[in-house]
């Protein structure tokens, strides 16, 4: 969760639920004074979408015009509750409106989709027309902890979107019926995937234990 590469300006994750919104702002800010057309992109899920500091953050960034993308991963469930028992729209981004900014749902599945609408939004920020709200509708495989127990769920759920909405099977049949890839370039690529993490795991294998005085390094930052 906690990481960060400024070289690439990804400014890092957070565990706070809706921590990612105010950051943004601050980065499209920045980016807007510096005039390095730059975009400012963060990621809450559903039930980040409903905490105060997405909408005070929604609503500074269309005041201020920022070059901001906020990225709804809606998946359906915060922790184990339900977006029947949290959320009164059926569609977050219908809450762009209120903030008089675009409002976008797209299939998070849909590699494809996603891409084309997340151009556009970055177009539409480095051109001068401020922030959009995109929702991306996805599934999750996985329960929000390990050794979910995921009761909440309909027992055939996570087999129904693994069989018929796996993202990556779709981008594989999509990419290939298009001629834009052969099946070697993508074997080629899993065994290069592969290698990486398996050298990083041997990696970390390998690493010394943490002695004592590295407990602070990287909390603190001198100036």
């Amino acid at each position: 969760m906690h990481i960060a590469d400024l070289s690439k300006g990804m400014m890092g994750a957070n565990g706070i639920v809706g921590g990612a919104p105010p950051l943004v702002c601050g980065a499209g800010l920045a980016a807007k004074t510096l005039g390095n057309g730059r975009v400012a992109v963060g990621f809450v899920g559903d039930g980040g979408s409903n905490q105060g500091t997405t909408h005070e953050s929604l609503n500074l960034a269309a005041v201020w015009q920022l070059p901001c993308i906020f990225v709804v991963e809606n998946n359906g469930y915060a922790e184990a509750t339900s977006v029947k028992y949290s959320t009164a729209c059926d569609d977050v981004a219908d809450r762009a409106s209120g903030f008089n900014m675009p409002g976008i749902v797209v299939d998070g599945h849909d590699f494809f989709a996603v891409y084309e609408v997340a151009g556009e939004a970055i177009e539409r920020a480095r051109a001068g027309g401020g922030p959009t709200l995109i929702e991306c509708k996805v599934n999750r495989y996985y329960g929000h902890f390990e050794g979910d127990a995921q009761t909440y769920r309909a027992p055939d759920e996570v087999e129904n979107v693994r069989q018929n909405r796996d993202c990556i099977d779709n981008f594989v049949a999509r990419a290939m019926s298009a001629g834009l890839v052969q099946e070697d370039d993508l074997a080629s690529i899993d065994r290069d995937i592969s290698d990486l993490i398996e050298d990083a795991v041997n990696l970390a294998k390998a690493a010394p234990k943490p002695e004592a005085e590295d407990l602070l390094t990287d909390v603190y930052v001198s100036y």
